[in-house]
């Protein structure tokens, strides 16, 4: 293809003047494209140059669909027709072109695209799409929220009120805007607030007939106060007390799930719940809260009732992993040929009547948390074997599996046995012992902390209340007597077995006198009628009724005075009795 340059136009554009026309076009900002008849390129002004990034001497004379393709121009010369605000890219340019044919005695002689760079302003429409976009949705939120919105500028004047809040208030939300916000909305503190800056969250304000609930908030741009939005929360304090009553109603809901699956896999008690002022009962209640600080394990020694279980609870709900599971096993309840699958679990067809798809063992159950062995002074050596590499370890293999599970529990133990005298009797691993024996509770009997038993029975009482309908309210003094004189082999499990054995002997009484007591506790008034018979074969005079009962009375006030150390004020506390009553009865019985 052979060049062309500006002499091959046709006359019009040959002329000494088109010298004079190219500086004129090279000043423009538009790009300036000519090209002849046949479509070659006869003049490319210094803008088109900087839009495309080509040099004119570098495309003069050339076809203009091989400089820059799909330029249309060559169309316009062939359909003798303008194409005018066409889009078109060049390069990485977006531009914008008028493409016009040029006229001469009625014949194409040429054709001229004039053209701008419009990148940067499709650049900015796109932004400018965007934020309408953007606006739009939120208008639609705003539009769709149940609560009344509304916008006002600095000085108070109405933007925007969404539907919600112009049918709460019955006005046409296109009227309104504009006004002033005291104009449509009464009681309204919105120019305030867009003034002050200050925000007023979950005010009370009177609109209308209704007491609602609105929250106020400054706009803030660039740290200059623009403007506000209000909202109405409730638009009547009874739907706030309505919306109060269901999440009270959802929170006892909650509370009742996680107290049902506190009772499956959680401790019942606390550190609240041992029962005892005694000095033994305050020095134990402060070690189980320093136990419960750590992760060591625990051994809780006592005789069968004495609350070993409780105290576990307690540990447990007063630790860390008092979120976790608490898992008891009975280890003496357990058959010895099933108590390693219960605690380490199984694989599946690891044993006939295996469990399709195995089962987790309590170990595995108590993940996270706490287990509690009780009784396990009954567990067999074998076991006890196999225990100690758990404990040692913190690791475990199910039965019949090779899958090793990590372990991350607290292990609480408990008996009543003498660990030490099995140790020598060959029936207890010395090694196991020193593994459980790191933190140590030693629950004393309950003939040993006699002080604790009017404090015990009245804890006691309340439970058994619950699940006896009928209310007893506490012990006579008399029959007070009996239970401190009693050496409760049983101990607080027996102690609980008698009162309520009593409270359902009992017809009209609020108190437990001693006629419904076991008769293994009225040993003192057998006691007592034999020195009444006594009394009679001496000649002497029977004791009447009221004797009988200000000696009784007399006994019980001595007993509960050696059981408080000669406190006077806890005595009167164990026998039931007002302080100034208890004084009065020591002034009666001349008791100093």
């Amino acid at each position: 293809m052979h060049k062309r340059d500006l002499n091959s136009l046709p006359e019009a554009f040959s002329s000494t003047g088109i010298a004079e026309m190219k500086v004129v076009l090279d000043s423009v900002c538009n790009g300036v494209v000519v090209v002849d008849s046949y479509g070659y390129i006869t003049l490319f002004n210094a803008a088109a140059e900087f839009i495309s990034g080509l040099a004119a001497e570098a495309v003069l004379g050339k076809m203009v669909d091989d400089v820059i393709p799909n330029t249309g121009l060559l169309r316009v010369l062939e359909t003798g027709v303008s194409e005018l605000n066409q889009r078109q890219d060049i390069g990485n340019c977006a531009i914008l072109t008028n493409r016009t044919p040029i006229i001469k005695d009625g014949q194409v002689v040429g054709a001229v695209a004039v053209f701008q760079d419009i990148t940067e302003l499709t650049e900015v429409i796109t932004e400018l799409e965007d934020v309408k976009r953007l606006k739009s949705t939120l208008e639609s939120i705003l539009e769709s929220l149940n609560e009344g919105i509304v916008v006002v500028d600095k000085q108070g004047t109405i933007t925007m009120l969404n539907k919600a809040y112009s049918e709460f208030l019955n006005v046409d939300p296109q009227e309104v805007v504009g006004k002033h916000v005291a104009e449509v909305i009464s009681n309204t503190r919105m120019h305030l607030v867009a003034q002050g800056g200050k925000a007023e969250v979950t005010d009370i304000q009177k609109i209308g007939d209704n007491t609602c609930v609105v929250t106020r908030i400054p706009i803030i741009e660039d740290g200059e106060i623009v403007g506000a939005v209000g909202n109405v929360v409730f638009k009547d304090v009874k739907d706030l007390k309505c919306l109060a009553g269901r999440i009270n109603k959802l929170e006892s809901e909650l509370e009742f799930y996680k107290e049902e699956l506190c009772k499956m896999y959680g401790g019942k008690y606390t550190i609240a719940n041992i029962i005892g002022n005694s000095e033994k009962m305050a020095y134990l209640r402060n070690l189980a809260a320093k136990a419960a600080k750590g992760t060591s394990t625990v051994l809780i020694l006592g005789e069968s009732g004495t609350g070993k279980e409780l105290f576990a609870h307690a540990i447990h709900n007063a630790s860390r992993r008092r979120q976790g599971p608490f898992i008891k096993v009975n280890c003496a309840a357990v058959p010895e040929n099933l108590l390693e699958s219960e605690l380490f679990g199984y694989e599946e067809g690891a044993f006939t009547g295996a469990r399709k798809g195995g089962k987790p063992g309590k170990f595995e159950l108590a993940n996270g948390g706490t287990i509690f062995l009780d009784e396990i002074g009954e567990m067999s050596l074998a076991m006890q074997v196999k225990l100690l590499r758990v404990l040692q370890e913190r690791e475990l293999e199910r039965v019949g599996g090779t899958k090793t599970t990590k372990l991350d529990i607290r292990v609480i133990a408990a008996t009543n046995r003498d660990l030490e005298k099995m140790i020598e009797q060959n029936q207890f691993r010395q090694d196991l012992y020193y593994r459980l024996n790191i933190f140590t509770l030693n629950i004393p009997p309950l003939r040993d902390r006699l002080e604790d038993i009017p404090e015990l029975c009245d804890m006691l009482l309340k439970k058994i209340n619950k699940q006896i309908e009928h209310w007893v309210e506490g012990v006579s003094p008399e029959a007070m007597a009996l239970l401190m004189e009693y050496n409760w082999p049983g101990n607080v499990r027996e102690l609980e077995n008698i009162l309520e054995r009593a409270v359902n002997l009992m017809e009209d009484d609020t108190v437990i006198i001693p006629e419904v007591l076991p008769p293994m506790l009225k040993k003192m008034h057998k006691g007592k009628s034999r020195d009444i018979e006594q009394a009679k074969d001496a000649g002497g005079k029977e004791p009447d009724l009221a004797e009988i009962k200000g000696d009784a009375e007399k006994q019980a006030i001595f007993r509960a005075l050696e059981a408080a150390g000669g406190n006077k004020s806890k005595a009167a506390r164990m026998l039931g009795i007002h302080r100034s009553g208890f004084y009065q009865k020591l002034q009666k019985y001349n008791i100093l």
